[in-house]
Formats: structure tokens, C-alpha cells, sequence
């Protein structure tokens, strides 16, 4: 089940202008608002049947007490609903809230081993199994007590390459670098190829792409002493090329590979400088650089195979800008490739199933696991929905929208459209928020009455199907982070022929604050977002400052709905909910936060067919 959260946008007032009282009284309210009070009613008649004749007598002694929630008098006095009491409402929920107590409680258990047993083994081994778990507080806490409390034992290099890529994986780029310069000062173990690598995807995950590749320049030449460059770290500056749309670093990063005659590209590299062509429409280097990609092999002298993934990518572009001849080419190639890829995730799939009936008691070795052969099968699954609407773009009767999508798209390789605003390379206001929207409404015409917007658009299945839906009566703004899918939707809509889409690329309150103005918007999506990295992270898309600023651009009695497969996100989207209850009323009927079920015609996403590939149900 995925969770929605759906809150209708209240006035400055904190009313809804069908309930706005006749005398105007300040208003009282119960922790967390409408839902919160729901929660702690249900909880209070709990514990009413539970007690006994005392605690009865001091319950009714109590005044004024209704819930087990406090009164208060003011929205900023308000407390988050406890995640205790929310999981009372769903069995997700409830059991993502057990897991991550037990995961606290084995956490602690394992740390005071450590402390009694003080071998370096053992904390290496927990600070990479913390990492690996996104538990960066318990790593640091793993790596502290080794570096302080152990006598005669010191971190080394594990030690430091597990804490800096528990750093990395959730986002805590500042950190890396501390403990990275720290590695260099005080252990006498210096970074390793692994090391290096790991600070090269922090760099560039933050978009510093540049100084990772300066980075990738000294272990290519050996300057500094650093380590020697693989695969892996050249593959890592690529990956984060596509989704930056960086051309230059990715041909930059090839050349720095061909000085190292011990590295070999994988299939991988060659698939990232493909995509990262076709991100800037350039399909002639794309395809040769697939066409490259088939004549390599690899260390045991196979020939390497194109991705599914890349082809559905080249086909799209190509369509797009009228090069039908090389897209029809690329279609029939996707379709064997992501045909065999399929077969190829059911007989690793099948494997699991066969190595885990026969591991024996302590036999530690690994096979790839359930999740990552569904991963396959739901990338090649894609490759084949995308070649479908490729050839039912090509197969149009309608001649004149593949024109227009190839004179947009030709018009956008040249220059860039005003479809598409990238806002996080704007240093300064170009113009208000309402030039922006005016400019944008009197472009696109008047005939457009609403205007909606959905939050982390992804790969535009979603908006570019709602956009084609309501073409005549709505205008879309799509905003996403990453610049290649922000260009991935956009070329979706051109091959729909819809024209009532305008992307938005960078932060959400960024673009929010510089491009919407005050009570503009009839609804708000945010679709599957990425939850949190840790619990302590303040990366989170759905904070306060987002349900202000959503408050903010959203009409009175407007929509903002939340939409989320991950019941740990689910909790903190309802705990940041309640603390705003003069902001936005929940609609669920039940008086529940969220409600467990989409409708039917919600939409296709992406991450739901991620979902459904691993026939699993609850979520």
C-alpha cells in the first residue's frame, strides 16, 4: 500500500472560509492539530477500558481533560505526534516502527560487544554494516569508542574508509571531507583506491564535479601520492555526468581512463557518455558511442552488450528530433536486449532461491539478492513500456506533432526553451515570481484557468500523462533536482504533442520562492519522493519550510497531497503535518493523517512499477 497524505490549504486565519467562526476568538488546539487529536482519542478510550478505579478517579479529577493530548493556545507551542501513537494507526507503520527500535536496541548491543572485546576487526565491521544501514550516528558513535575508549588499538585504514562512506551515502558531504583530511594527519595506513573513490562520489553527488575530477587526475598521474585510479571511480565521475548533463567532464573523464592502459571501460562507463550525449540531443555521438561499446570486451576477452536502458534512451531522443531511421534501429536492439535482460533476472532470481535452500550453517559467501534481480527485471520492464511509446509516437497519424516536436526540441539543442528553467543556475533574479507567471500564462494562453504542480516529477511518467489529460483546461509546472530527468520529461511531453507543461530544475523551496508567487496554485504533488538518508539527516524534502511555502503559493481550499511508499517518510510527513494544523486540514473521512490506498486513475510511476515487479503488496 502507498500512503497519501491529502491537507487542504487553509487561510491566514487557520480556517477554511466555510468554517471561519462568527466571533472572532483565537483558536485552541490539540497537539498536532485535526488528526493528532483524532490519535490521542483513540489512544485516551484505550486506556480507559484498560484502567482501574483509581486511575479513573484521578482521569475525571483532571480538568478539562478530554484527550491524553495537552491543550495549548498557541500553533507555536505545538509538538509533532509521537511516531508511537501514529503507528497505532497502520500495520506498515507499526512494523517499520518495531524494526527501527530493534535495529536501535541490536545497535546498542552490538556497540557494548565492542567495547568488551576492543579488536579492530569487529569495529571496522560495524562501522561499514552502519553505513551500509544509513546509520551514521551509530558508525560515528562505533568509530569514536574505537578512537577513544580502546587502549592499544587505533582506527586504520577500514577503519576510516567505512566511517567516510557512511558519510557519503546519506549526503553528509562536510563530514567526509573531516574525516578524510583526518585519515591523512593522524592514521599511518593513507588512502586507498577504495577511499579515493568513495570522496569522488561524494564530490560529485554534491555537483562538484570538478574538484572530483581534480581528485581523479592525481590518482591517474600518481601526484600526491594517490592511489591508483579503477573502473569504479571513473564509472562514479560518469554516472553523476548524466545527471548533470555535463558533457565536457564526461569526455574529460574518458581521456584521464585511456591514460590508465591497466583500466578497462565496462559497459557501464560507455552507457553513462552515451546517455550523457543524448541529455544534450546529440544522437549522432550517443550511437557511436554505443557502436564503440560492441566492439570492446572485457578482462576474459567477452564482447560487452549494450544496456536495454541505453538504447530506450538513444530510440527516445532520436525519435524526438526526426532521426527516425537510427530510432528504429535502437527500438529493435532494446527489444532483444531487454528480452534477454528479463530472462536473465529470472535465472538469478532462480539461483537465489537454489543457493539459499543449500547455504550451509555459517557459510557467510553472498549471491546477489532478491532486490537487485528485481531491479533488472524492472529496468528492462521500462526499457520496453519506453520503446512502446516510442513507436506509438512514430506510428501518429498526425504528421504535424512529430514536426513540432523536432522543431522544439531542434530549437532547445541550439539555445534553451522557456519550457524549461533552470532555476539553481540563475545567481540572481532574473524577474519576480509574478512576471514569471504572468509571462508564462499569456505565452502558453489564456484559455488555462488552473495551475498545478507536482514536486520530484522523476522520470515524467506521471506529469506528462496528467499534462496531456487536461491540456485545454491546465497549466503544469513539473520541478525536479536532476537536470537530465528535468530534459527526460520534457521530451516526453513533445512526443505527446502537449504544450501546457513548464519544468522547473533545482531545490524545491529554491524554485518555489523565486518562480511562484502568493495563492497561485490549485493542487500540489509530491510523488514518491526520496525519504530521508537518516533519521538525523536535515535533507528532507517535506519539512516545515516546504509546508509553509507550499501554504504560501497554494489558493485557499487548495490541495497538497503527499504520496509516499516508504512508511518510515509516511510518519514524518504526518509528524511535520501536525505541527502546522492552522496551515492545512487533513480530508481523509476516517479522521486519519493519510489514507492507504491511491485511486484507480491516480497515474503511472515509475516507483510503482518498481513495486510491482517484486509482487509484493504491503508498503
Amino acid at each position: 500500500r502507498a500512503h497519501m497524505m491529502a491537507a487542504k490549504r487553509k487561510n491566514e486565519e487557520g480556517y477554511e472560509d466555510s468554517e471561519r467562526p462568527k466571533e472572532n476568538k483565537k483558536k485552541t488546539s490539540a497537539v498536532g492539530g485535526d488528526f493528532a487529536r483524532f490519535i490521542a482519542e483513540q489512544q485516551h478510550g484505550e486506556d480507559k477500558r484498560e484502567e482501574g478505579p483509581k486511575e479513573e478517579r484521578r482521569r475525571k479529577e483532571e480538568e478539562g481533560e478530554i484527550t491524553n493530548a495537552k491543550v495549548i493556545q498557541s500553533s507555536d507551542d505545538l509538538q509533532p505526534t509521537p511516531y508511537s501513537q501514529l503507528a497505532r494507526l497502520d500495520e506498515g507503520m507499526n512494523r517499520c516502527f518495531r524494526a527501527n527500535r530493534k535495529r536501535s536496541r541490536d545497535a546498542q548491543t552490538l556497540l557494548k560487544r565492542a567495547r568488551k572485546l576492543k579488536e579492530v576487526k569487529f569495529f571496522n565491521r560495524l562501522i561499514r554494516d552502519f553505513g551500509n544501514e544509513k546509520q551514521l550516528g551509530f558508525a560515528e558513535e562505533a568509530f569514536r569508542i574505537l578512537e577513544k575508549e580502546s587502549d592499544g588499538i587505533e582506527p586504520n585504514a577500514y577503519s576510516y574508509t567505512n566511517l567516510l562512506n557512511a558519510c557519503v551515502r546519506v549526503g553528509e558531504l562536510t563530514r567526509a571531507r573531516e574525516v578524510f583530511d583526518k585519515m591523512e594527519r593522524r592514521c599511518e595506513d593513507k588512502p586507498n583506491e577504495v577511499t579515493c573513490t568513495v570522496l569522488v562520489k561524494g564530490l560529485c553527488e554534491e555537483g562538484l564535479i570538478d574538484e572530483a575530477l581534480e581528485l581523479v587526475k592525481d590518482m591517474v598521474r600518481g601526484n600526491m601520492n594517490r592511489p591508483r585510479a579503477n573502473v569504479r571511480t571513473f564509472s562514479t565521475v560518469l554516472r553523476n555526468c548524466v545527471r548533470y548533463r555535463d558533457v565536457g567532464s564526461a569526455e574529460a573523464t574518458f581521456s584521464l581512463m585511456r591514460e590508465c592502459f591497466d583500466v578497462l571501460p565496462d559497459a557501464a562507463c560507455y552507457e553513462y557518455l552515451s546517455k550523457t550525449y543524448a541529455s544534450r540531443l546529440d544522437v549522432e555521438k550517443a550511437e557511436k558511442t554505443l557502436d564503440e561499446l560492441e566492439l570492446q570486451q572485457d578482462e576474459n576477452g567477452k564482447f560487452l552488450n549494450i544496456p536495454a536502458s541505453a538504447l530506450a534512451s538513444l530510440a527516445g531522443v532520436a525519435a524526438t528530433v526526426g532521426k527516425i531511421d537510427l530510432a528504429k534501429r535502437a527500438i529493435k536492439k532494446c527489444r532483444e536486449r531487454a528480452e534477454e535482460e528479463q530472462r536473465n533476472a529470472e535465472q538469478l532470481n532462480n539461483g537465489n532461491k537454489r543457493d539459499r535452500n543449500i547455504q550451509k550453517p555459517g557459510d557467510e559467501s553472498t549471491t546477489p539478492s532478491k532486490s537487485v534481480s528485481n531491479f533488472f527485471k524492472a529496468r528492462a520492464t521500462d526499457a520496453l513500456r519506453e520503446i512502446s511509446e516510442i513507436e506509438a509516437f512514430l506510428s501518429k497519424d498526425n504528421d504535424m506533432i512529430r514536426i513540432e516536436a523536432k522543431e522544439r526540441a531542434e530549437a532547445f539543442s541550439i539555445d534553451e526553451t522557456d519550457d524549461i528553467v533552470f532555476v539553481h543556475k540563475q545567481k540572481e533574479t532574473v524577474e519576480t515570481a509574478e512576471n514569471f507567471w504572468a509571462r508564462t500564462f499569456k505565452r502558453k494562453g489564456k484559455g488555462l484557468i488552473k495551475a498545478k504542480l507536482e514536486v520530484c516529477s522523476g522520470h515524467g511518467d506521471w506529469i506528462t500523462s496528467r499534462c496531456a489529460k487536461e491540456q485545454d483546461s491546465t497549466q503544469w509546472f513539473g520541478l525536479e533536482m536532476r537536470e537530465n530527468r528535468v530534459v527526460l520529461t520534457w521530451i516526453k511531453s513533445l512526443r505527446l504533442g502537449v504544450r501546457n507543461l513548464t519544468m522547473l530544475c533545482g531545490m524545491a523551496h529554491e524554485c518555489m520562492q523565486k518562480k511562484i508567487p502568493n495563492e497561485a496554485l490549485d493542487e500540489i504533488y509530491v510523488n514518491f519522493p526520496d525519504p530521508p538518508d537518516w533519521n538525523g539527516s536535515a535533507n528532507c524534502l517535506v519539512d516545515a519550510a516546504f509546508l509553509v511555502e507550499s501554504h504560501r503559493t497554494l489558493k485557499v481550499g487548495a490541495m497538497l497531497i503527499l504520496v509516499t511508499d516508504d512508511p518510515g517518510y509516511a510518519m514524518r510527513m504526518c509528524r511535520e503535518l501536525s505541527i502546522v494544523p492552522h496551515l492545512f486540514k487533513p480530508t481523509a473521512i476516517d479522521g486519519k493523517p493519510f489514507e492507504n490506498t491511491l485511486p484507480a486513475d491516480y497515474g503511472f510511476s515509475y516507483f510503482n512499477a518498481l513495486w510491482t515487479n517484486g509482487n509484493l503488496n504491503d508498503r
